[in-house]
């Protein structure tokens, strides 16, 4: 008689599952996961920044930023591999209650940080949960097409990340803002905590994921595990070339995130919460999309894997952006001063912001480019899903991980040179037309040439 823990998930059609154990339990200690994470990082360098907090006081400040944020990255790059091969060998169930576990006890460390303000226990809780979080990707991605069926999986992918982007921008501004008020940093040790037991408990709801290779030899050594499994990932071109649009989309995520700041600040010439409007607006038209990648992705107009749907996708970007370059941006020009100084050092509110004539077809850009990034991701990563071989999707899925995360900083050196060079304030976004350009004539390409991969959902 077959084990039942390898039976095919139930058949229920719709969106039943997302209330079940299959799925329900793995979007909250996602959720409570990503943003505890972003609170976190967020808090820590907000104390470094604007709390008068020492840390690395050798370093310019410039870089001190950087380097808190790779506190995190580095540790999540260093293990990803390794925990690769770990949720191919044991029940993936299992990890994920492990990982929380390990969730609540470093959230109590981080708690002894904020409470006593000592910024180093905080960074050391910062890398813990860059470790955390590199056990925690590959494992997810690996267990979906575990607990979901086939026409399941594109919306599970929908509603898990684009959920993700808007816990990461709650987390981000939260961890910021609370942190510097009064008490703020014990009010986030507790807030911290109480969601980590959260997902604790979510997690022991779980159903178990047999590991598909339990005798597998793991490779410790960071480095050749990490290089092993990107050999595996060129010798699987077709989930490889999935992973690496991923990768292209977090890039182009980078060059907003990192670039809106700065352009918004100085060239648009509008204040901080100006910023957080359009964050906000950003990461709700995400979401949008991914909701209606889960209402639609499944329909047959999008051919196979909807390839089609993920190609209208990054036309969508491209097109939207190109608009963003071609028309004007709604720059905050006082009515009332003259003096260039005076101009310089005045921005403008949120209102003001409302008011230009430029920010509706502004807005409206970066909702359809929103959007669209929304309908180009969710499919691919339910193609990569699809297209790995069980016996070895968690370390597959772990070097889309990794390539995501070397694409990312790829892009973020290549702001920094961007901004040495002078060029003019929309030169990053021309990169992102330029590149979502070629993406979008492969995906087109593909569309309308289609080739049919196997089909490796476990059964």
């Amino acid at each position: 008689m077959a084990d039942d823990h390898h039976k095919a998930p139930p058949k229920t059609g719709g969106i039943w599952f997302l209330f079940q154990k299959r799925f329900g339990p793995l979007f909250i200690l996602l959720q409570t996961g990503t943003f505890n994470d972003n609170a976190l990082k967020n808090a820590l360098i907000a104390l470094i920044t604007f709390g008068g907090i020492v840390f690395l006081a050798d370093l310019p400040s410039a870089i001190r930023v950087p380097v808190a944020a790779f506190i995190f990255t580095g540790p999540f790059l260093l293990i990803c591999a390794i925990a690769g091969q770990i949720a191919d060998k044991i029940d993936r169930g299992v990890i994920l209650r492990w990982i929380k576990r390990a969730e609540v006890l470093i959230m109590a460390l981080a708690a002894i940080g904020f409470w006593q303000v000592n910024i180093h226990i905080l960074a050391v809780a910062l890398g813990l949960m860059g470790l955390q979080s590199g056990f925690f990707s590959p494992t997810k991605n690996a267990v979906l097409p575990q607990w979901l069926t086939d026409k399941e999986l594109i919306r599970g992918n929908a509603i898990l990340n684009g959920f993700v982007f808007v816990f990461v921008l709650v987390g981000q501004v939260v961890g910021t803002l609370i942190v510097l008020q009064t008490g703020g940093p014990k009010i986030i040790a507790a807030l911290l905590f109480a969601l980590a037991i959260i997902g604790l408990i979510a997690s022991e709801f779980c159903p178990p994921a047999p590991a598909p290779r339990p005798s597998l030899k793991i490779n410790f050594n960071p480095l050749t595990a990490t290089w092993t499994v990107l050999k595996d990932a060129l010798d699987a071109p077709a989930v490889l070339r999935p992973m690496l649009g991923i990768a292209w989309f977090y890039g182009l995520s980078a060059v907003f995130v990192t670039t809106f700041p700065d352009y918004i600040a100085s060239y648009m010439r509008y204040d901080a919460n100006v910023l957080i409007v359009v964050l906000v607006i950003s990461t709700l038209a995400i979401l949008l999309g991914s909701l209606i990648v889960m209402l639609i992705g499944h329909l047959k107009i999008w051919g196979p894997e909807a390839v089609g749907l993920s190609a209208l996708g990054i036309s969508g970007v491209t097109v939207f952006m190109a608009a963003l370059i071609l028309l004007p941006s709604p720059v905050y020009i006082p009515q009332n001063l003259t003096g260039d100084t005076q101009i310089g050092n005045t921005l403008g509110t949120v209102s003001e912001f409302l008011e230009n004539p430029n920010t509706p077809i502004f807005l409206a850009t970066l909702i359809g480019a929103s959007v669209c990034n929304g309908l180009f991701v969710v499919p691919l990563q339910a193609m990569a899903q699809r297209r790995a071989e069980p016996h070895r999707r968690a370390r597959l899925m772990s070097a889309g991980a990794v390539l995501l995360n070397l694409f990312v900083n790829v892009v973020t050196f290549a702001l920094i040179g961007i901004a040495a060079l002078t060029l003019p304030a929309k030169a990053p976004f021309m990169i992102i037309v330029a590149c979502s350009l070629i993406v979008a004539l492969y995906a087109l390409y593909r569309t309308f040439n289609p080739t049919f991969h196997p089909n490796h959902m476990d059964t």
